[in-house]
């Protein structure tokens, strides 16, 4: 999977966050931000989709920073557990149409 990165600035006009606000989650380690070799600051897709849960969660419900930091981690958790259990199904779906497709042992046939 791979990532897109936009500029700092341009992310924030994107999602109505402000730049002040996106480099506060830098510093309070919920997003990463990275510069460019031109020195460019940006932001990945990934990282711009923390911001705006991170920002619904302490605008709208009211939630702290420190606990918003607890909900993205289980996010993050539930996340990598569903991409598992998909490659698990997918890998259980190939052995099952590799067994259908095999010919019967010889003492069956």
């Amino acid at each position: 999977m791979s990532l897109k990165y936009l500029p700092l600035h341009e992310a924030a006009e994107r999602s109505g966050l402000s730049v002040a606000y996106l480099e506060m989650l830098e510093r309070e380690g919920l997003i990463v931000v990275k510069r460019t070799l031109d020195d460019v600051v940006v932001i990945s897709s990934t990282d711009l989709e923390r911001a705006r849960v991170t920002a619904l969660l302490t605008e709208e419900l009211e939630v702290n920073l420190a606990g918003a930091e607890v909900i993205l981690r289980m996010r993050d958790d539930m996340i990598a557990m569903e991409r598992q259990f998909d490659e698990i199904l997918s890998e259980l779906v190939a052995t099952l149409k590799r067994g259908f497709a095999a010919p019967p042992p010889v003492g069956e046939r």
